[in-house]
Order: structure tokens, then sequence, then C-alpha cells
């Protein structure tokens, strides 16, 4: 299908624009080599002052990322709109279909092939790589906390960690709800922003944010050498949100899982998620 392969291949760009070449081309400006959630932003005005190639080069890993997402999220989303003849959501919460009732979802579902399986969980074997990746950074921070002093790094370069997962997380869960959430709540009740029965999974997110804007401006204002650094401070912030992070992050993944979204999408309609 069309729209698959645009997807695959503004994928494949996203890929080549963050490879190892263009990670050396930032390091003039100050930049580290390694895993990209290290590189700190250039500061704003410097940007500014930047166009065309040299911003692209300029920009961090998740700039790029973010502008590569919105552009594919904005395109399937009309399309998905002109498939399914409603309006363009431009920001306005989609029309949303009524919730199966407790009998449609008894009825027994066919046994799903092979390829079945694979096109219904794809969403969430995506999802699930995505917050691999934050469970792996927290618990590398968590690990530090715990033990006063991170193993293998200076104290800035722990703090640098621990800004940009809360840069990444934010980032993340901005990109679903602007992009991702508007059109799973149309059939989806866990993505509906004022269902006050489910909206389970915006919930989690207000209540992730709590606790990750208080983390935040910790690291903050110890990077900045506003506040002595104390392990058990940060720790104790830490472990005000990680119950709900954590459940968000196994409970998001069992949402867009196969059997579960096999009860509200066609595969075809499937295909045109901004995923």
């Amino acid at each position: 299908m069309l729209i698959a392969s645009n997807l695959r291949r503004v994928c494949i760009q996203v890929r080549q624009r963050a490879n190892y070449n263009t990670i050396r081309q930032l390091q003039p400006h100050g930049y580290p080599s390694g895993n990209y959630l290290s590189l700190p932003r250039l500061p704003r005005t410097d940007l500014r002052n930047l166009t065309g190639l040299q911003r692209l080069i300029a920009m961090t890993e998740e700039e790029r990322l973010c502008e590569q997402v919105k552009v594919v999220a904005e395109d399937n989303n009309a399309m998905l709109n002109n498939a399914a003849g409603g309006p363009s959501i431009d920001g306005k919460q989609a029309p949303i279909q009524p919730e199966p009732s407790k009998k449609e979802e008894e009825k027994s579902l066919p046994k799903l092939s092979a390829a079945e399986f694979r096109e219904y969980n794809r969403i969430a074997v995506l999802m699930n790589q995505y917050h691999n990746h934050f469970r792996n950074t927290w618990n590398e921070i968590l690990d530090g906390v715990k033990t006063s002093r991170p193993k293998n790094q200076t104290l800035r370069q722990f703090l640098s960690l621990a800004q940009a997962f809360c840069r990444m997380l934010e980032t993340h869960h901005n990109i679903e709800e602007t992009y991702v959430f508007p059109i799973l709540a149309r059939k989806m009740p866990a993505f509906q922003k004022n269902n006050k029965e489910h909206g389970e999974m915006i919930k989690q997110h207000r209540q992730i944010h709590k606790g990750l804007d208080v983390f935040s401006e910790y690291v903050d204002s110890v990077r900045a050498g506003q506040r002595d650094f104390v392990a058990s401070e940060m720790l104790e912030i830490m472990e005000s949100f990680e119950k709900v992070l954590w459940q968000h992050l196994d409970e998001e993944v069992v949402q867009l899982g196969a059997e579960n979204m096999r009860k509200y999408w066609t595969i075809e309609e499937l295909q045109l998620l901004p995923m």
C-alpha cells in the first residue's frame, strides 16, 4: 500500500539522519559521541541563527524525530479521515464511535493467522521498543541514585542522562496525545480524553507528569548548581511516580496488542494509523 510505503520510507530517512556521521557533525558544537539520549540541546538562540541544512545538522536526535513523526502523523491522519469519510481533526476531538457492548466483546473471534497477528500487533511491538528504552534508562538512573555515585559517570554526565530521560518522555507523550491518541480514541475508550469511566492512558500520563515535573525541576536545579545533589532526595522523587510509570509502560502495550486492537480496527485501518 502506498501509505505504508511512504511511512517506511520516512522511517528509513529518520534512521539515516540519525547515523554516526550526523553525530560526528554535531561534535564541533560540543556534542559528545555515544547514545543520542546523552546529547544536550544547543541553546535555542543558536538554532534560530541557523537555516536549512545547518539547522538539520544542529538539531538533536529528538528534534529530528519529532519533525519526522509530525509530518507522517499529519499526512496519515488526513488520509485516515478521508478514508473514513469524516472531518479533519485539526486539533479537535474526532467523532467517537460507541463502545462495543459486552455481548459483542464476549463473541468468540476467529483465530488470527500468523500474518494477521503480526499486522495487528505491529504497533504494540513498536511501542514496546520505545518503552524498553525508557525502562532501561530509568533503571540506569535508579541504580546510580541507590549507590549514591553513578558507575563510570561523572555527576554531570549522570544528571545529563536524567535530563534527557525527562525530555524524551515528555516528547514521547506529547507526540502520542497530539497525533496518536486522538485517532485511537475514536474507537478505543482507554485513549479517550474526557471519558470518566475509561481514558486510562490519558489519566496515567497526568499522574506520571505530576512526578516527572518535580523530577525534572530537581535535576535541572542540581545541574545548574542551585542546589546540592542528595541521592536520597532524588530517590524519593523517583519513587513517587515509579509505580504509575511502569504500570503505564506495560498497560499501553497491552492496549495496543493484537488481541485488543482486533476488537476495534480492521487491518486496512491499522495501516493508516500514524505509527
